[in-house]
């Protein structure tokens, strides 16, 4: 919906929350890591929250470092939806989280599709955020992190490596195989305008 707002808005806030998502997505996350980690410190004192070594903490930073790339797909995509069908139906009555819901959702869902598959495929992988945030000795491990337990400086357990790997890779599988309907949907949906 931040990316319907953005792209529908067009005030000098709006073009400067988007340019603010867009140089978020230069930064690399290597200048942040430990800024990072001091940030969730205090802010899990102030909250009393632990953000540090716990489920809420990663899933805060996971939408911090996605929200970026998702509403830049979206208002690229918003922008080809014509306005003249949220002004029919502002005209029907239709009040403005009703013509968001009933008409430009329907509309997304094949880029939605694609979004999540794309952040789903780089959280699901993604090493650095997880072993920073949640440690390599916690109790709270991704797939990724939990690898490394079976590799050491001189052995090397391929065979629960390569097992835990094909574990890993099976969930992203299903997800793509169950939404590959829609994205050949939006492919399809996008040749024909």
């Amino acid at each position: 919906m931040a990316a319907w707002v953005i792209c529908r808005n067009k005030t000098k806030w709006s073009t400067a929350i988007y340019m603010t998502f867009i140089a978020s997505m230069t930064i690399p996350f290597q200048v942040v890591m430990l800024p990072l980690v001091s940030t969730f410190r205090d802010v899990g004192k102030f909250l009393g929250i632990s953000m540090l070594q716990s489920i809420p903490g990663i899933v805060f930073a996971y939408c911090g470092f996605g929200g970026a790339m998702t509403v830049f797909i979206l208002t690229g995509f918003i922008k080809g939806i014509p306005y003249e069908l949220e002004e029919a139906a502002a005209i029907d009555g239709c009040s403005p989280e009703g013509t968001f819901f009933r008409i430009i959702l329907p509309l997304l869902k094949p880029v939605i599709v694609t979004v999540t598959i794309l952040n789903g495929m780089w959280i699901w992988n993604d090493y650095p955020l997880p072993s920073l945030m949640l440690g390599q000795n916690g109790k709270v491990k991704t797939l990724p992190v939990a690898v490394q337990v079976f590799v050491g400086s001189y052995v090397k357990q391929w065979d629960l490596i390569l097992t835990v790997a094909l574990l890993a890779m099976i969930p992203m599988i299903i997800v793509f195989l169950l939404a590959q309907k829609q994205i050949m949907n939006g492919m399809v949906e996008g040749t024909i305008k």
